[in-house]
């Protein structure tokens, strides 16, 4: 089932992005591997998946179908109740499938990179992901073959400004993927970058350390040495990189050197990015930041991901919805 959707929402009088496609898909699990102690890489294989860019994520189903876990009329009912309509009798809400351990509400997860086969028609994307609660340790147990209903892509991209001569890519734990995925896109436009990786510890990393960890950018993370792109790690107890926070690192090493032209580019968790924001304002750095809101739909419907915004030059601030006015957004324009 494909359909189009305009990015924002009537409410908030956000309609100005061309309308883009979005859909709902049928996912093929390819690879399902351990990255570090807590993280996994999954990779879905998608039948015609629009285009996309890098921070655009996905909505994904996290239970399993209906008939995987239920047999006789409870599974009657559950099928009835993912299948219900407008005119039909609504569902009873004490029934055996909604009222078991599994997942009901998608989960959003961003994509960390793409490969399309156009010959054949298909697109394998990556998620990594964090075992956390249920969802993910449903999704932990995915094994190759196995199929499950994504949504996507969704939301709005990093923007890549003309007139950016550095990009500072800034992430830590589930944000660093989103930034692998823009990495690529840099890297294919030209675009110097350096790449600052925060973490609790070392082992909560999630990604293939390939060279000597230091004090300084170097290509030791095989993510993003494949697009030339230096890392600075920092975690938070001194286990591997610069001790301290990555916001820290970032300042530190801007501070010092020469980044004309720079952009950051930033996601992780919201203290994170509310402190990057404030490095970048004090620097006088154009920044934005993919922001990770709870979300129930992803698609502007449920109203639960909204963030108060004003742009340059407003009087009043106004609600913004995370899902389908950013992900992306500029934090000069972020109330925090």
């Amino acid at each position: 089932m494909l359909w189009t959707m305009t990015n924002g929402s009537d409410q908030l009088g956000a309609i100005t992005d061309p309308i883009r496609k979005r859909g709902e898909f049928s996912a093929t699990v390819v690879r399902n591997h351990l990255l570090c102690c807590a993280h996994y890489r999954l990779t879905l294989r998608v039948n015609n998946f629009p285009p996309g860019e890098p921070g655009q994520f996905v909505q994904i189903l996290c239970s399993p179908a209906a008939d995987d876990e239920l047999s006789g009329p409870a599974s009657s009912e559950a099928t009835r109740i993912r299948c219900w309509e407008p005119g039909l009798p609504p569902p009873r809400f004490n029934e055996p499938y909604l009222l078991g351990p599994q997942p009901f509400l998608r989960r959003p997860f961003s994509i960390a990179g793409r490969r399309d086969n156009t010959a054949s028609g298909y697109t394998d994307i990556d998620l990594i992901y964090r075992v956390i609660g249920q969802a993910t340790q449903r999704m932990q147990t995915l094994h190759t073959g196995e199929s499950l209903s994504i949504l996507g892509p969704l939301g709005n991209g990093f923007p890549t400004p003309a007139d950016m001569g550095v990009a500072l890519l800034v992430g830590g734990g589930v944000g660093i993927p989103p930034l692998i995925y823009l990495a690529e896109k840099l890297h294919r436009l030209g675009v110097k970058a350096l790449a600052f990786i925060g973490a609790q510890r070392a082992e909560l990393i999630p990604l293939k350390i390939t060279g000597p960890v230091t004090l300084e950018p170097t290509l030791n993370v095989h993510e993003f040495a494949k697009y030339n792109i230096p890392c600075l790690i920092a975690t938070d107890d001194g286990s591997l990189g610069k001790k301290g926070l990555v916001t820290e690192a970032l300042e530190n090493y801007v501070s010092g050197a020469s980044v004309p032209g720079g952009v950051i580019f930033c996601c992780g968790p919201t203290a994170m990015m509310r402190a990057t924001a404030t490095v970048a304002a004090r620097l006088k750095l154009a920044c934005y930041v993919s922001l990770e809101q709870p979300m129930a739909c992803g698609m502007g419907t449920c109203q639960s991901c909204v963030i108060k915004y004003r742009p340059a030059g407003a009087a009043e601030w106004v609600y913004k919805l995370a899902c389908t006015d950013g992900p992306v957004f500029n934090t000069a324009d972020i109330l925090w």
